[in-house]
């Protein structure tokens, strides 16, 4: 708003307070990045696209929003702002986006080409093979024997 040809900043809020699915949606790619490290086979290749989907949607949701100007999550506090702005006699309400909202968009879309591309190439990892292997020419020690040489 510009009183007396002045910038006066009423509000400025960020992109949680703005919307407020950005942190739940965060929450589940977190969730299904550490469930895939901690799983293997179809368990990992469903959490694996639980994050590509959750986070495909959490670009598109916060492109739309930014690119509409979508503030219905704090329309209460920009009408109360605007409210109190009005009784003194400004008018003229201008919506800035800040650069770092572009940068987040950008950062959501690495994070769902990255959660896609686990997915498909997931099958092609790896497994740790756990299994014991005895070394031939050593003597196997059991802890009875181990017991009557240290006696």
């Amino acid at each position: 708003m510009t009183p007396n040809e002045a910038a006066v900043n009423l509000k400025s809020f960020d992109g949680y307070t703005a919307y407020s699915w950005v942190s739940p949606m965060l929450l589940v790619c977190l969730a299904a990045l550490g469930t895939s490290a901690i799983s293997a086979g179809a368990a990992r290749f469903i959490s694996l696209l639980v994050g590509s989907i959750s986070s495909f949607a959490l670009t598109a949701l916060a492109g739309m929003g930014v690119l509409n100007l979508d503030l219905s999550g704090v329309a209460d506090e920009i009408e109360t702002a605007t409210g109190i702005a009005a009784t003194h006699g400004i008018s003229g309400l201008d919506v800035t986006i800040a650069p770092m909202a572009p940068a987040a968009i950008g950062f959501f879309a690495v994070l769902s080409i990255v959660f896609l591309a686990a997915s498909l190439s997931q099958r092609d990892w790896v497994a740790n093979s756990r299994t014991a292997v005895k070394k031939p020419g050593k003597k196997a020690i059991d802890s009875i024997s181990l017991w009557d040489q240290q006696r």
